[in-house]
């Protein structure tokens, strides 16, 4: 079990710290004393430059682990890799797949922004994996994740180009980042294409622990109906976490729920705020 371990938010939508960078995107620093992870990469060198303005060290990373193939995830990673050297980057085979989103009847090209050839001429070392793994001792991905609730799916707007065809993308590539710990499962997610209940159910069954410390990162419930939200935040509380940090594709409505059902328990994190377990 972890016992110690920070959680530093390095790229999120939202900033106050005049010093600091915001965009859409995320980016997780874990730091614990088994090893450095980070936790996708935001889309530009804001990751670099943060982590600079806060005086934290990504030459100590050894283990980059991607959520999805989307750019606002991707994008941050030959930045990175002029920081960190040879890191272990760990995501789905599906990964580089050409990804679209469809908008006002326009197909927008957002996956991820670089060649893997290129990225490994960097440095990069890509571990491929759709099933889950333990990265560092009790940090583990979730590789691809189940679809089990009613009402959470992946969106019709989402397309990826298999040879001449474009086919709707059902996001296998989505995937969380576990970590045990002696107050229970931190989950990490991206965007959480697969669904928050989905990818902690998930999470639960993998490692037959219930108990939900904190649940960060997003939800991808921005454009959802309020009765999706609803229903989503009144399941997410029936697994009673002790925290839950909404970040990036939440969305204003989602987070005033939780806050509405949680209040101190509902952390309102922007870039550079951190959570730590002692």
């Amino acid at each position: 079990m972890i016992k110690k371990l920070r959680i530093t938010i390095l790229c999120e939508n939202r900033v106050t710290n005049p010093q600091l960078v915001a965009e859409q995107g995320l980016s997780l620093l874990i730091e614990m004393p088994e090893g450095k992870i980070l936790f996708d990469t935001g889309q530009t060198d804001t990751v670099v430059r943060n982590a600079k303005s806060l005086n934290l060290k990504l030459n100590e990373v050894t283990k980059i682990a991607l959520s999805h193939g989307h750019f606002d995830m991707t994008g941050g990673l030959p930045h990175l890799l002029r920081e960190i050297s040879h890191p272990q980057i760990y995501c789905h085979p599906n990964l580089f797949n050409k990804k679209f989103k469809l908008r006002d009847n326009e197909r927008i090209d957002i996956g991820v922004p670089w060649e893997k050839s290129d990225l490994e001429e960097l440095g990069a070392n890509f571990i491929l994996k759709a099933r889950p793994l333990e990265i560092l001792p009790d940090a583990l991905i979730t590789g691809e994740i189940p679809l089990l609730t009613s009402y959470e799916s992946i969106d019709e707007i989402y397309q990826e180009q298999i040879l001449e065809s474009y086919i709707h993308d059902e996001l296998h590539d989505d995937m969380a980042l576990i970590l045990k710990t002696k107050k229970g499962l931190i989950l990490l997610l991206g965007c959480g294409h697969s669904g928050v209940l989905n990818t902690i159910k998930y999470a639960m069954r993998l490692t037959g622990e219930n108990r939900i410390h904190l649940v960060m990162g997003g939800m991808h419930l921005q454009q959802a109906t309020d009765k999706k939200i609803e229903k989503v935040v009144n399941n997410l509380m029936n697994l009673k976490p002790d925290y839950v940090a909404p970040l990036h594709c939440c969305g204003f409505r989602c987070i005033n729920q939780l806050y509405n059902q949680i209040k101190n328990r509902t952390l309102l994190y922007n870039v550079g705020d951190s959570f730590s377990l002692n």
